[in-house]
């Protein structure tokens, strides 16, 4: 009866995998590169957007495996995500009005994005925040597990 037959399915380690996409984010902002691509507007608001719903579940979750102090750090950190967030939106805005055509878009993205006072200090506190968060997940042998399989269970209990 495949009704009331489990079949066993692959889970991941919510925590590793959160704290993974935070921190290949968080190198893709700090390095300004996603892909081996120049960042683009988009590109900008999706790496901020996943890093601060990623830190918002990093922080909150009862699965976290982070410290208090680094819970501390990361909020800290999430604080000026509004501002960020605001002057990505306003930056676009503006670059949108000017739009230099002569040289290649994603090229122009990157000045535009690149000028922003917020966006420099987002990639600074990205780059410190890297270096005081990649140590979770150095040490944490569930890190790079990825996918495991879940222990089968008696049907129907």
């Amino acid at each position: 009866m495949l009704a009331m037959t489990e079949i066993p399915s692959r889970i991941e380690d919510r925590f590793a995998s959160t704290l993974r996409a935070f921190l290949e984010h968080s190198l893709a902002i700090a390095n300004g590169i996603a892909e081996g691509e120049t960042f683009t507007w988009f590109l900008a608001t999706e790496y901020q957007w996943e890093m601060e719903m990623a830190g918002e579940w990093l922080i909150g979750s009862p699965a976290s495996r982070l410290s208090d102090s680094q819970k501390a750090i990361l909020r800290n950190f999430l604080a000026s995500m509004p501002e960020v967030r605001e002057a990505i939106t306003s930056g676009r805005r503006i670059a949108a009005a000017q739009a230099n055509k002569s040289t290649s878009p994603q090229w122009v993205d990157w000045l535009e994005i690149s000028s922003l006072p917020e966006w420099n200090s987002f990639t600074v506190r990205t780059a410190m925040l890297l270096s005081q968060l990649g140590r979770p997940a150095r040490n944490d042998a569930e890190f790079a597990a990825g996918p495991r399989p879940v222990a089968p269970t008696a049907a129907g209990a």
